[in-house]
C-alpha cells in the first residue's frame, strides 16, 4: 500500500458509507502511511487533515489505562490494592464488597460495577462527587468474578489517577503520556485551547445516505472513560509506545512504559471473559483474533467512532477516526481491504453462527422475555410483531435476530451502525435465564411482576 492507494481507498468507503470525514493511519512496521479525507461538518465543514481532532470515545480508556500502568511502575498506584486504600470515598461503601475493589479490576472490567452512572447534575466536573455517588450504589456483580463493560470503572480510576498525583487526569494525561508522546492534548471538556480543529460527529439512519450533524455530548465526569480527542496518527503514535518501537522517556530519564509495563499491561486477565467485544482483555486493552496477538480498542460517542489495533511483536498498527455513526460499517470494510493488500489485521467476529438459531430450544422465545438491568438502565425485551424487540428508557429501539446457544445480534433501528452480538446467560442450577450480556456488558433479570 502506497500513500495515494490509501488516500483513494479511504475516499471510496467513506463515500459508500456517507461518513462525512474520516482518518486513517497505518504503520506497516517499517513506514507510516496517514491519509484524511473530506470535511469536519457535512455541508459546510473545513476540510480533515491529519491534524484535525476526531474524538475517541471509549479508546480513551487505553490512554487511561497506560497512565494508571506509568503511575503503578512509579510506585504512586497499587494494582492490587483495594481501591479504598487511596479513595476515603469507598471506605464505606454501600455494598461492603465495593471496598475491595482494586484497580486491576477497574483495569479489567471485572470489578463488579454498574456499566453507567451519571450525577444528577449533568455539568457536575466533580470526580470526587462522582467517585462518593458511585460508593453509594449497590455492585451488579461479585468483584473479580465476570466481565461486564464499565464506564463506571475507568471514571474512578481517573479519581483516582486525580488523588496521587494531586492534578487533573487531564493535566495528568498531559504531561505524563500526551506530552512526551509529541501528541497535543484536545479534550471533549476543555482544560484550556488546544489550537486543533474538531471534526463534529453525525447519525446515519438506516437505508439513508445523508449523514445528520448531531451534539457530542458526554458527562464530564466521564472524560477518563470517553473524554479524549485526537488524529490517527496520534493513535498510531500511543500504539508504537506498546508495540516498543517508541523510545521515548520522562524528563527523568525514565522511560514511558518499559518492557515490564508492557508486558503487564498486555497479559490477559483470567476473569475477562469479554464476550460481546473481544477475544479476551487486559488491563486496558481488547484482545482480537483467535490467537489474541492483535491488541487494541473501539470507541464511539454521539456520532463519532474509533479504532485502533497494534501488534506488538511486529510493530504494525492501525488506526480510524471518523465522524459519523456508519463509522462501525466502514470499519470491517476497511479491514477486508487491508487483508487483500497483506496486513491481516485481527477483529472480533462476536463469534455468532452465519445464519438464525434452528434449535429446538429457541422455537419459543417466551422465556427470554423480560427486564434485565444493570444499574439504573433497564433493558426490556419483548415480542414485535414475529420479532423480538429490546428497548431501554433512553430510547434504545433494536431488533434482536436469535443464534444458537441463546446468541443474538441487535440491529438498532435508529441508525445504520453495525449490530452489537450479544447472549442470554442460563443459571447452572435452575436453567432459567438469568442474565444478559449485550456489547459486553452485563445486566441481571429482575423478578416479573406480580
Amino acid at each position: 500500500m502506497n500513500m495515494r492507494h490509501a488516500a483513494d481507498l479511504l475516499r471510496t468507503l467513506t463515500e459508500e458509507h456517507a461518513v462525512p470525514g474520516a482518518q486513517l493511519a497505518v504503520d506497516t512496521g517499517t513506514e507510516l502511511i496517514s491519509v484524511a479525507t473530506g470535511v469536519t461538518r457535512s455541508g459546510g465543514g473545513l476540510p480533515v487533515d491529519s491534524g484535525t481532532a476526531f474524538a475517541y470515545g471509549s479508546v480513551t480508556k487505553a490512554f487511561t489505562a497506560t497512565l494508571v500502568v506509568q503511575l503503578a511502575s512509579d510506585g504512586d498506584i497499587g494494582l492490587d490494592e483495594p481501591l479504598a486504600g487511596s479513595l476515603a470515598e469507598f471506605r464505606q461503601p454501600k455494598d461492603r464488597a465495593a471496598g475491595s475493589i482494586t484497580a486491576r479490576q477497574l483495569l479489567s472490567h471485572t470489578a463488579g460495577l454498574v456499566s453507567d452512572h451519571q450525577l444528577p447534575d449533568p455539568g457536575e466536573r466533580s470526580l470526587f462527587r462522582y467517585a462518593a455517588s458511585v460508593a453509594a450504589l449497590p455492585l451488579l456483580l461479585e468483584p473479580g468474578s465476570s466481565f461486564s463493560y464499565a464506564n463506571t470503572g475507568y471514571n474512578l480510576l481517573g479519581r483516582l489517577v486525580e488523588e496521587v498525583t494531586g492534578t487533573s487526569w487531564q493535566a495528568a494525561l498531559g504531561d505524563f503520556l500526551l506530552g512526551p508522546l509529541g501528541i497535543r492534548p484536545h479534550f471533549l471538556h476543555g482544560s484550556g485551547p488546544s489550537g486543533r480543529v474538531a471534526a463534529e460527529g453525525h447519525a446515519v439512519r438506516p437505508g439513508e445516505r445523508q449523514a445528520r450533524p448531531v451534539g457530542l455530548y458526554l458527562p464530564p465526569t466521564w472524560a477518563p472513560a470517553g473524554g479524549l480527542c485526537g488524529s490517527a496518527r496520534d493513535l498510531v503514535s500511543f500504539a508504537r509506545l506498546h508495540t516498543g518501537t517508541h523510545t521515548g522517556t520522562h524528563a527523568g530519564g525514565a522511560p514511558l512504559l518499559g518492557p515490564q509495563d508492557r508486558a503487564e499491561m498486555h497479559t490477559s486477565q483470567p476473569a475477562a471473559d469479554a464476550f460481546g467485544m473481544a477475544d479476551g482483555w487486559t488491563l486496558g486493552l481488547a484482545r482480537y483474533g483467535a490467537d489474541g496477538h492483535w491488541l487494541g480498542h473501539d470507541g464511539t460517542v454521539d456520532g463519532a467512532t474509533c479504532h485502533l489495533r497494534f501488534h506488538p511483536a511486529t510493530g504494525a498498527a492501525v488506526a480510524l477516526t471518523t465522524n459519523a455513526t456508519t463509522g462501525t460499517r466502514l470499519w470491517p470494510a476497511l479491514l477486508r481491504e487491508l487483508r487483500t493488500l497483506g496486513l491481516d489485521v485481527a477483529d472480533y467476529t462476536g463469534a455468532l453462527p452465519a445464519s438464525p438459531a434452528a434449535d429446538r430450544a429457541l422455537a419459543d422465545p417466551a422465556p427470554l422475555f423480560g427486564e434485565y438491568a444493570n444499574g439504573d438502565t433497564v433493558f426490556s425485551v419483548r415480542p414485535h410483531g414475529a420479532g423480538i424487540r429490546l428497548s431501554d428508557p433512553s430510547g434504545l429501539l433494536a431488533d434482536l435476530a436469535l443464534y444458537d446457544g441463546l446468541h443474538f445480534s441487535a440491529r438498532r433501528t435508529d441508525t445504520a451502525a453495525a449490530p452489537y452480538p450479544g447472549r442470554f446467560v442460563q443459571d447452572p442450577a435452575t436453567g432459567a435465564v438469568h442474565l444478559m450480556q449485550l456489547a459486553g456488558r452485563s445486566a441481571t433479570r429482575l423478578p416479573a411482576a406480580a
